[in-house]
Protein backbone atom coordinates (compact mmCIF):
# COMPACT_ATOMS: atom_id res chain seq x y z
CA UNK A 1 0.00 0.00 0.00
CA UNK A 2 2.87 2.40 0.77
CA UNK A 3 4.07 2.29 -2.85
CA UNK A 4 0.65 3.38 -4.13
CA UNK A 5 0.53 6.19 -1.55
CA UNK A 6 3.88 7.46 -2.78
CA UNK A 7 2.97 7.20 -6.45
CA UNK A 8 -0.30 9.06 -5.88
CA UNK A 9 1.77 12.09 -4.92
CA UNK A 10 4.05 11.97 -7.98
CA UNK A 11 3.68 13.02 -11.61
CA UNK A 12 5.91 13.23 -14.66
CA UNK A 13 5.59 16.85 -15.89
CA UNK A 14 7.22 18.82 -18.74
CA UNK A 15 10.03 21.06 -17.54
CA UNK A 16 8.63 23.98 -19.52
CA UNK A 17 5.36 23.80 -17.58
CA UNK A 18 7.08 24.40 -14.22
CA UNK A 19 7.01 28.06 -13.16
CA UNK A 20 9.84 29.20 -10.89
CA UNK A 21 8.97 31.50 -7.99
CA UNK A 22 12.52 32.31 -6.86
CA UNK A 23 15.71 33.23 -8.65
CA UNK A 24 18.58 30.80 -8.16
CA UNK A 25 22.00 31.32 -6.62
CA UNK A 26 24.78 30.87 -9.16
CA UNK A 27 27.11 28.92 -6.87
CA UNK A 28 24.32 26.64 -5.65
CA UNK A 29 23.15 25.93 -9.17
CA UNK A 30 26.70 25.18 -10.34
CA UNK A 31 27.34 22.78 -7.44
CA UNK A 32 24.00 21.03 -7.90
CA UNK A 33 24.62 20.59 -11.63
CA UNK A 34 27.98 18.96 -10.91
CA UNK A 35 26.47 16.65 -8.30
CA UNK A 36 23.56 15.66 -10.53
CA UNK A 37 25.86 14.88 -13.43
CA UNK A 38 28.18 12.86 -11.20
CA UNK A 39 25.26 10.84 -9.82
CA UNK A 40 23.28 10.76 -13.05
CA UNK A 41 20.12 11.08 -10.98
CA UNK A 42 17.43 13.48 -9.82
CA UNK A 43 17.75 12.88 -6.10
CA UNK A 44 14.59 14.65 -4.87
CA UNK A 45 11.44 15.35 -6.89
CA UNK A 46 10.52 18.97 -7.57
CA UNK A 47 7.55 20.05 -5.45
CA UNK A 48 4.86 22.00 -7.33
CA UNK A 49 1.37 23.25 -6.62
CA UNK A 50 -1.28 21.24 -8.40
CA UNK A 51 -3.21 24.18 -9.85
CA UNK A 52 -0.54 26.24 -11.60
CA UNK A 53 2.59 24.04 -11.44
CA UNK A 54 4.51 26.72 -9.54
CA UNK A 55 7.74 25.29 -8.12
CA UNK A 56 7.50 25.54 -4.33
CA UNK A 57 10.71 23.64 -3.65
CA UNK A 58 13.30 22.77 -6.28
CA UNK A 59 13.93 25.96 -8.26
CA UNK A 60 17.63 25.02 -8.54
CA UNK A 61 16.74 21.48 -9.65
CA UNK A 62 14.43 22.88 -12.28
CA UNK A 63 17.16 25.22 -13.54
CA UNK A 64 19.71 22.41 -13.77
CA UNK A 65 17.32 20.06 -15.58
CA UNK A 66 16.48 22.84 -18.02
CA UNK A 67 20.18 23.51 -18.68
CA UNK A 68 20.67 19.79 -19.36
CA UNK A 69 17.83 19.93 -21.93
CA UNK A 70 15.81 17.41 -19.96
CA UNK A 71 12.25 17.27 -21.21
CA UNK A 72 10.49 16.18 -18.03
CA UNK A 73 10.87 16.03 -14.28
CA UNK A 74 9.46 13.89 -11.53
CA UNK A 75 7.30 16.22 -9.44
CA UNK A 76 5.53 15.87 -6.13
CA UNK A 77 2.23 17.63 -6.66
CA UNK A 78 0.61 19.24 -3.62
CA UNK A 79 -2.52 21.17 -2.72
CA UNK A 80 -1.05 24.58 -1.90
CA UNK A 81 -4.36 25.70 -0.37
CA UNK A 82 -3.99 23.06 2.35
CA UNK A 83 -3.52 24.50 5.82
CA UNK A 84 -0.97 21.74 6.43
CA UNK A 85 1.45 23.49 4.05
CA UNK A 86 2.91 26.56 5.73
CA UNK A 87 5.30 29.22 4.53
CA UNK A 88 8.17 30.89 6.34
CA UNK A 89 11.18 32.82 5.17
CA UNK A 90 14.86 33.60 5.50
CA UNK A 91 16.60 36.52 7.15
CA UNK A 92 20.09 37.81 6.42
CA UNK A 93 22.73 37.82 9.14
CA UNK A 94 26.27 39.19 9.39
CA UNK A 95 29.04 39.86 11.89
CA UNK A 96 31.41 41.83 9.69
CA UNK A 97 29.62 43.71 6.90
CA UNK A 98 29.55 47.52 7.20
CA UNK A 99 25.90 48.03 8.08
CA UNK A 100 26.38 51.80 8.15
CA UNK A 101 26.43 51.69 4.34
CA UNK A 102 22.68 51.08 4.41
CA UNK A 103 22.15 54.66 5.53
CA UNK A 104 20.22 56.04 8.45
CA UNK A 105 17.14 54.18 9.58
CA UNK A 106 14.46 54.78 12.19
CA UNK A 107 14.84 53.42 15.72
CA UNK A 108 11.81 51.32 16.67
CA UNK A 109 10.82 48.54 19.02
CA UNK A 110 10.53 45.03 17.60
CA UNK A 111 6.72 44.96 17.57
CA UNK A 112 6.39 48.30 15.76
CA UNK A 113 9.04 47.31 13.23
CA UNK A 114 7.42 43.93 12.58
CA UNK A 115 4.07 45.61 11.91
CA UNK A 116 5.72 48.05 9.48
CA UNK A 117 7.31 45.15 7.60
CA UNK A 118 4.01 43.30 7.40
CA UNK A 119 2.26 46.40 6.05
CA UNK A 120 4.91 46.87 3.33
CA UNK A 121 6.05 50.13 4.93
CA UNK A 122 9.65 48.95 5.22
CA UNK A 123 12.17 46.78 3.39
CA UNK A 124 14.20 45.57 6.38
CA UNK A 125 14.48 45.82 10.12
CA UNK A 126 18.01 45.52 11.46
CA UNK A 127 18.02 43.72 14.82
CA UNK A 128 21.06 43.66 17.13
CA UNK A 129 21.10 42.07 20.59
CA UNK A 130 22.82 44.17 23.21
CA UNK A 131 22.78 42.42 26.55
CA UNK A 132 19.19 41.43 27.23
CA UNK A 133 17.70 44.09 24.97
CA UNK A 134 17.28 44.23 21.20
CA UNK A 135 18.13 47.37 19.25
CA UNK A 136 15.96 47.64 16.14
CA UNK A 137 16.42 49.96 13.16
CA UNK A 138 13.76 50.20 10.47
CA UNK A 139 14.61 50.95 6.83
CA UNK A 140 11.50 52.35 5.20
CA UNK A 141 10.36 51.39 1.71
CA UNK A 142 9.92 54.08 -0.91
CA UNK A 143 6.47 52.74 -1.80
CA UNK A 144 3.99 50.33 -0.23
CA UNK A 145 4.00 47.97 -3.21
CA UNK A 146 5.47 44.48 -3.10
CA UNK A 147 7.66 45.01 -6.17
CA UNK A 148 9.05 48.24 -4.68
CA UNK A 149 9.83 46.59 -1.34
CA UNK A 150 11.74 43.84 -3.16
CA UNK A 151 13.75 46.37 -5.17
CA UNK A 152 14.52 48.34 -2.00
CA UNK A 153 15.75 45.12 -0.38
CA UNK A 154 18.04 44.47 -3.34
CA UNK A 155 19.40 48.02 -3.17
CA UNK A 156 20.10 47.84 0.57
CA UNK A 157 21.79 44.45 0.35
CA UNK A 158 23.78 45.67 -2.62
CA UNK A 159 25.02 48.64 -0.60
CA UNK A 160 26.51 46.23 1.94
CA UNK A 161 28.42 44.38 -0.74
CA UNK A 162 30.04 47.26 -2.55
CA UNK A 163 27.06 48.70 -4.38
CA UNK A 164 26.03 45.59 -6.33
CA UNK A 165 22.32 46.12 -6.84
CA UNK A 166 21.86 42.44 -7.62
CA UNK A 167 23.60 41.09 -4.53
CA UNK A 168 20.81 38.56 -3.91
CA UNK A 169 21.77 36.91 -7.19
CA UNK A 170 25.44 36.41 -6.30
CA UNK A 171 25.81 33.43 -3.98
CA UNK A 172 24.58 32.05 -0.72
CA UNK A 173 26.93 33.50 1.87
CA UNK A 174 28.87 36.08 -0.14
CA UNK A 175 30.79 38.57 1.99
CA UNK A 176 29.69 37.07 5.31
CA UNK A 177 26.02 37.64 4.55
CA UNK A 178 24.27 34.46 5.66
CA UNK A 179 20.75 33.29 4.96
CA UNK A 180 19.17 32.08 8.22
CA UNK A 181 15.76 30.57 8.87
CA UNK A 182 13.27 32.99 10.39
CA UNK A 183 12.63 30.63 13.30
CA UNK A 184 16.32 30.77 14.29
CA UNK A 185 16.46 34.54 14.82
CA UNK A 186 17.15 34.36 18.56
CA UNK A 187 19.93 31.82 18.11
CA UNK A 188 21.84 34.09 15.73
CA UNK A 189 21.24 37.22 17.80
CA UNK A 190 22.55 35.41 20.89
CA UNK A 191 25.70 34.48 18.95
CA UNK A 192 26.57 38.06 18.07
CA UNK A 193 25.06 38.37 14.61
CA UNK A 194 23.26 41.43 13.32
CA UNK A 195 20.14 40.23 11.51
CA UNK A 196 18.20 41.90 8.71
CA UNK A 197 14.61 40.84 9.29
CA UNK A 198 12.20 41.02 6.36
CA UNK A 199 8.54 40.28 5.80
CA UNK A 200 7.57 36.72 4.89
CA UNK A 201 5.70 36.25 1.63
CA UNK A 202 2.14 35.00 1.49
CA UNK A 203 1.07 31.98 -0.57
CA UNK A 204 -1.04 34.16 -2.85
CA UNK A 205 1.99 36.37 -3.56
CA UNK A 206 4.17 33.37 -4.41
CA UNK A 207 1.64 32.18 -6.99
CA UNK A 208 0.93 35.64 -8.41
CA UNK A 209 4.60 36.59 -8.86
CA UNK A 210 5.47 33.23 -10.41
CA UNK A 211 2.58 33.40 -12.87
CA UNK A 212 3.55 36.96 -13.78
CA UNK A 213 7.11 35.87 -14.54
CA UNK A 214 8.58 37.93 -11.69
CA UNK A 215 10.59 35.45 -9.61
CA UNK A 216 11.39 36.55 -6.07
CA UNK A 217 14.98 36.95 -4.84
CA UNK A 218 16.76 33.70 -3.86
CA UNK A 219 15.91 32.31 -0.43
CA UNK A 220 12.71 34.33 -0.18
CA UNK A 221 10.52 31.47 1.04
CA UNK A 222 10.82 28.41 3.22
CA UNK A 223 7.99 25.94 2.69
CA UNK A 224 7.03 23.36 5.31
CA UNK A 225 5.42 20.51 3.39
CA UNK A 226 4.27 17.36 5.20
CA UNK A 227 5.14 13.95 3.75
CA UNK A 228 7.82 15.44 1.52
CA UNK A 229 9.32 12.70 -0.65
CA UNK A 230 13.12 12.72 -0.60
CA UNK A 231 15.91 10.54 -1.98
CA UNK A 232 13.94 9.29 -4.93
CA UNK A 233 17.19 8.95 -6.95
CA UNK A 234 15.56 8.77 -10.37
CA UNK A 235 17.83 8.24 -13.40
CA UNK A 236 18.22 11.43 -15.44
CA UNK A 237 18.15 9.47 -18.69
CA UNK A 238 14.58 8.32 -18.06
CA UNK A 239 13.41 11.96 -18.03
CA UNK A 240 13.92 12.19 -21.79
CA UNK A 241 11.64 9.22 -22.43
CA UNK A 242 7.95 9.66 -23.15
CA UNK A 243 5.92 10.49 -20.03
CA UNK A 244 4.34 7.03 -20.15
CA UNK A 245 7.72 5.28 -20.30
CA UNK A 246 9.22 7.50 -17.62
CA UNK A 247 6.25 6.76 -15.38
CA UNK A 248 6.70 3.02 -15.87
CA UNK A 249 10.33 3.27 -14.77
CA UNK A 250 9.29 5.40 -11.80
CA UNK A 251 6.50 3.10 -10.68
CA UNK A 252 8.70 0.01 -10.98
CA UNK A 253 11.51 1.67 -9.00
CA UNK A 254 9.23 2.86 -6.20
CA UNK A 255 7.49 -0.50 -5.83
CA UNK A 256 10.81 -2.34 -5.79
CA UNK A 257 12.27 -0.11 -3.10
CA UNK A 258 9.16 -0.35 -0.95
CA UNK A 259 9.14 -4.13 -1.37
CA UNK A 260 12.70 -4.35 -0.05
CA UNK A 261 12.13 -1.97 2.86
CA UNK A 262 13.86 1.06 1.37
CA UNK A 263 11.11 3.52 2.30
CA UNK A 264 10.09 5.00 5.62
CA UNK A 265 8.17 7.89 7.15
CA UNK A 266 10.09 10.37 9.32
CA UNK A 267 7.93 11.69 12.14
CA UNK A 268 10.77 13.55 13.85
CA UNK A 269 12.55 16.71 12.64
CA UNK A 270 15.58 15.90 10.50
CA UNK A 271 18.73 17.75 9.45
CA UNK A 272 19.55 17.28 5.75
CA UNK A 273 23.05 17.94 4.39
CA UNK A 274 22.94 18.98 0.72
Amino acid sequence: MLADEILERLQILPIDSLKIHEQTLEANERNLRENMLNLGRLVDPIIVDQEHHVVLDGNHRRAVLSSLKTEHSVCQVVDYHSSEITIGGWYLATKTLPLERMGKGEKVDFKTGSEALENLEAAFMLVQRKGKADACTLFKSSDRKLVTVIEDQRRLVGSLQGGNGHAFESNGNNGDLHFVEDNRLDSFLDNGYSVLVRRNFKKSEVIAEARAGRPLPPKSTRHMIPNRIIRLNFHLGYLNETPETAWKFLADAVRKRVRYGSARYYTEPVIVLY
